[in-house]
């Protein structure tokens, strides 16, 4: 009688002590041999449904210190302006050797309130700060998560674009926006046409998984996300045009309007 079989099989995979580790599952966070992006200026719309909510304007350029930096500027609009007013910039710098993050400052502007996060990457993790204004009863304190390694949402894009990208590819980093760790699982699902704002690209498309990784390293689902797509222009600029996700609320996006290129 072999019924025991997949019982004992389910136990073992349950048992933290017998399970394999995530870590092991990391791709090694060196850059593929994709060049980095050139200098550009672009617009990104983003929306959900039907409705498009906000628009966001992107500045990427090579600094003196031969660093990669990134300016974001962000706000709502329309009718979701009037609902929720946000106004936000980010500001973002990593090694141009490397692609390893550097620092990231971020202020997002409501109505009532300012929330300022500060985050400063080492080779053992990141040092993050968050204060807002009114400020709380309880003064802020630094935030330090330890792992090496890390991303920040500029690195993560940099790096993945800087890879082969061959259909069944699978790249595995952990990613820390600008609050908190996320395990990321980006697949390259393969080569497809896709129209952006008018424009016809010939594109590379990746699916995202997401789960947050706590302070002591343990995995925890991501309560507000369920999916995720993005595609890549596949040509020499691997733009990224656009995303597509399940969140809680329903289908978000964000599309590329327009994008300017700088002197190398």
């Amino acid at each position: 009688m072999r019924s025991w079989r997949p019982l004992l099989l389910l136990l073992v995979v349950a048992l933290p002590g017998f399970a394999a580790d995530w870590r092991e599952e990391l791709t090694p966070p060196q850059p593929g041999k994709f060049p980095p992006p050139r200098p550009q200026a672009a617009i990104y719309r983003f929306g959900w449904g039907a409705f498009s909510a906000a628009e966001a304007e992107f500045d990427f350029h090579r600094t003196k210190k031969n660093q990669l930096q990134l300016d974001v500027t962000a706000k709502t609009i329309g009718a979701v302006r009037a609902l929720w007013q946000m106004d936000a910039k980010h500001t973002a710098r990593c090694a141009a050797a490397t692609l390893r993050p550097i620092s990231l400052q971020q202020t997002e502007t409501y109505r009532k309130e300012t929330e300022k996060t500060k985050a400063d990457f080492s080779a053992e993790g990141v040092v993050r700060l968050q204060e807002s204004d009114p400020p709380p009863k309880t003064p802020p304190r630094p935030k330090r998560f330890k792992f090496p390694d890390l991303f920040d949402l500029q690195t993560a894009l940099l790096f993945v674009r800087s890879q082969s990208l061959e259909a069944g590819e699978t790249l595995c980093f952990v990613v820390y926006p600008a609050k908190a760790a996320y395990l990321a699982r980006v697949s390259v699902v393969g080569r497809e046409p896709i129209e952006v704002h008018g424009q016809s690209y010939p594109a590379v498309k990746l699916q995202l998984g997401l789960q947050q990784v706590s302070k002591d390293l343990v995995l925890v689902p991501h309560s507000k996300f369920t999916n995720a797509y993005a595609w890549l222009s596949d040509d020499k600029d691997r733009l990224l045009l656009k995303v597509q996700a399940d969140l809680f609320v329903g289908s978000v996006w964000a599309e590329l309007q327009s994008v300017k290129f700088g002197r190398e």
